[in-house]
């Protein structure tokens, strides 16, 4: 089986799948024959989202979806079986990074920030997994998109750093409960660097980065410009190689990998 239909016949859901990683990896794994179901907070982004996708007729689901709330999640799950009839797979991308990214220090964190970052990222990461892993039987795969920030210390971004750091937990240990069941839990980490607010000699550092509205929100936030640096591989990378990557992770040619954690990042973080 080629490639072009490595996907066909199983059903997967997308969440945070109406723009960026996630609407990439959505797209992939559509065309390569999969049913998907994109769960996004954003109903004009869905809408949009929607438009992107050709003849996509009973195989394609659009939800609106806070991953945050319980309820939503469980919502999601049960009307993505009850539409498809079961559930083989999942790439949870949905994320946010907050107001402050890259501009506050631990003693200044706000509350409200530190909750509303933890509680997309991480408990919303654990309520998706936890209804996915519920609804399938095996044999089945779940991506979780975490970050380069879950692996490394970075100075003003405490709270999505302890989001994305726990979300390489979640995935080890669910990888461990559910392989016997032959479901395989693996995630990526796409570098969103940190311009700005660094040392001098480090504070061109953009290459290596996807490109998704997340980045440019991020630099919005701090207040920078694009510059760049020297990586392995000197440019941007893009959604859709992610996409390509959480599509890969997805389909059989990966049978052997679970609780893996693949870096996305041009070779930034080696």
């Amino acid at each position: 089986m080629g490639r072009d239909n490595d996907l066909q016949g199983k059903v997967i859901a997308v969440s945070g799948g109406a723009s960026g990683i996630g609407l990439a990896a959505a797209q992939i794994i559509h065309s390569r024959g999969a049913s998907v179901a994109i769960g996004d907070v954003d109903q004009v982004a869905l809408d949009k989202a929607a438009s992107s996708f050709e003849s996509a007729g009973e195989r394609l689901m659009l939800t609106q979806l806070d991953v945050s709330k319980r309820s939503s999640v469980d919502s999601w799950i049960d009307s993505i079986v009850e539409n498809f009839g079961h559930l083989d797979g999942a790439a949870n991308c949905a994320g946010v990074i907050g107001k402050h990214h890259g501009t506050r220090k631990v003693e200044e964190l706000e509350d409200d920030q530190w909750d509303l970052i933890l509680g997309v990222n991480l408990t919303g990461m654990m309520y998706c997994l936890r209804a996915q892993l519920r609804a399938m039987k095996g044999p089945g795969s779940v991506v979780c998109v975490s970050s380069v920030q879950g692996t490394l210390g970075f100075a003003k971004h405490a709270a999505y750093a302890a989001s994305k750091h726990g979300i390489l937990g979640l995935m080890k240990s669910a990888a461990k409960e559910v392989g016997e069941r032959n479901i395989r839990v693996n995630a990526v980490t796409p570098y969103v660097p940190m311009l700005g607010h660094l040392p001098e000699y480090a504070n061109k550092l953009y290459r290596g980065s996807i490109e998704t509205p997340l980045m440019h929100k991020r630099n919005a936030l701090e207040g920078v410009e694009p510059s760049y640096t020297e990586t392995p591989i000197n440019r941007l990378g893009s959604a859709e190689e992610v996409g390509n990557l959480i599509a890969w992770l997805l389909s059989d040619e990966s049978t052997f990998i679970t609780g893996a954690t693949y870096s996305i990042d041009g070779g930034w973080a080696c």
